[in-house]
């Protein structure tokens, strides 16, 4: 791809980044592939894996008429002195009593989130309620992986304080998209666990994409400086020469942690049998 045309679809792509999350190809690669990842006993629920997939970017088109969606799709949790000081306080309503309801809101919601489909998925388990299962599947998968994808764990969420003004883009959409062929073939996630502790293992993926952000800074300064550009072919090359290991292995956590997210709410939810859903 040439210049010319690598600026074209840039300006097309980053207007979308306010509703996408990896990209909407990038959120069907993390589900479609969280099925193949699900124990030998639940392998009839493998059969949703085309609804799931597809149906894996509904959140953020419901960001367009539904306000109260966007905060649950990141949280910007370097914000907070606990979380730097290596004590978050996962407790929702102690977070709210220390800050207020309308900070913690305003520094996203994606933690609980989470949770909160994720125990609506085993209501729906237990109901034996095929619909709602899948919408809550569905969700669930986004909401993963949003919470795998760097830049929607930190206030600096698009470079905006740091002179990268419009990273989140150019990394989660453009250069993904870009490379999808290459991740897809190097997919090597591990199979499905059993998740005893959901919000702490939401918050523990959480912390480890936050780990690795100054990396995406350092790599879109560096490609910068090389190219002498932010939007030309070179620069996006020398991002994914720089950022391949760290997006493949936030890609493929993604899909595991979805995928034992699902399992475990199939087994909180007493394993029912798949042909006893309506």
């Amino acid at each position: 791809m040439n210049k010319k045309s690598l600026l074209v679809v840039v300006l097309i792509l980053l207007p979308l980044t306010c509703i996408l999350g990896w990209g909407a190809e990038g959120h069907r690669l993390i589900s479609n592939k969280a099925m193949t990842l699900l124990p030998d006993e639940m392998s009839s629920f493998t059969q949703w894996q085309e609804y799931i997939t597809v149906h894996s970017v509904d959140p953020d088109l419901r960001r367009e008429h539904d306000k109260s969606e966007a905060p649950r799709h990141y949280i910007d949790i370097d914000y907070y002195p606990e979380f730097n000081n290596g004590k978050m306080i996962e407790d929702k309503s102690k977070l709210v009593a220390q800050y207020g309801d309308s900070i913690v809101t305003k520094m996203g919601l994606l933690p609980w989130a989470t949770l909160d489909t994720y125990n609506k998925l085993v209501q729906a388990f237990k109901d034996g309620d095929r619909d709602k299962a899948l919408i809550y599947a569905s969700d669930l998968g986004h909401y993963v992986g949003d919470g795998h994808q760097p830049m929607h764990t930190i206030v600096n969420y698009n470079g905006q304080y740091t002179g990268q003004k419009g990273i989140h883009g150019r990394y989660e959409t453009v250069m993904v998209d870009s490379n999808l062929s290459e991740i897809n073939k190097d997919f090597m996630a591990e199979k499905a666990f059993y998740v005893h502790e959901p919000l702490k293992f939401i918050f523990n993926y959480i912390t480890d994409a936050n780990s690795v952000v100054n990396l995406l800074f350092d790599a879109d300064n560096y490609a910068f400086k090389m190219s002498d550009s932010r939007e030309d072919s070179e620069y996006y090359r020398l991002m994914w020469f720089k950022l391949k290991y760290i997006t493949e292995t936030q890609i493929d956590n993604a899909s595991r942690d979805f995928a034992s997210l699902f399992y475990s709410a199939w087994v909180d939810a007493g394993k029912p049998a798949f042909d006893e859903f309506n």
